[in-house]
């Protein structure tokens, strides 16, 4: 991807705007500065690139999942956030902890949501934009919210140094196929 294509599209669209948000919401986040931005974008050409030669697809293509999978990983590689040290008593939310994990998993939806929804408008497919207009549908946990458990495996992927571009390019597919079955389910009543 051009660094013009990834500005305009990814980061002034996409990463900028969650990033203003978390950081007015949580006075504990600090970001880390302008140059995150260029990190981010050296880290998705590398890690693409290598996605490329595993593939060995022919149109040099990846998928939207692999695509916004590789921008996740590049997101919680290089940090964006850390937490401002105010004072030993200092009691962090579990966002703050996990604001890197977060920034990169909604950034990452965001990005497949942008793909789906562009395609189903350049295919004047109005079956897609219905299904998709309003988001995403995740699956019910017992114990917190899906995005919660995401986020908190993300953050242990990344402490542990296992974090695997093709496993959570899946998770993606998932929820998007998830997605799918729920609202047209509803749609057809059976929900």
């Amino acid at each position: 991807m051009e660094y013009t294509k990834y500005e305009q599209e990814i980061w002034n669209k996409i990463i900028n705007p969650k990033i203003v948000r978390m950081t007015s919401e949580d006075e504990d986040l600090l970001f880390i500065g302008t140059h995150v931005k260029e990190k981010i974008w050296l880290t998705y050409e590398k890690y693409k690139n290598s996605v490329h030669t595993y593939m060995h697809n022919p149109d040099g293509r990846i998928d939207r999942h692999k695509v916004a999978s590789v921008m996740l990983f590049s997101i919680i590689t290089n940090k964006p956030f850390d937490v401002k040290f105010l004072h030993g008593n200092q009691n962090l939310k579990g966002s703050t902890i996990l604001a890197n994990e977060i920034l990169g998993f909604n950034s990452a939806i965001s990005i497949v949501w942008s793909f789906i929804m562009s395609e189903a408008e350049q295919t004047s497919n109005s079956n897609k934009i219905e299904l998709f207009k309003n988001n995403f549908v995740f699956p019910v946990c017992e114990h917190d919210t899906y995005e919660a458990n995401v986020f908190k495996m993300l953050y242990y992927a990344k402490h542990n140094d296992c974090y695997d571009i093709f496993a959570f390019s899946h998770v993606l597919f998932y929820i998007e196929a998830y997605t799918e079955l729920v609202r047209k389910n509803e749609l057809l009543g059976r929900v």
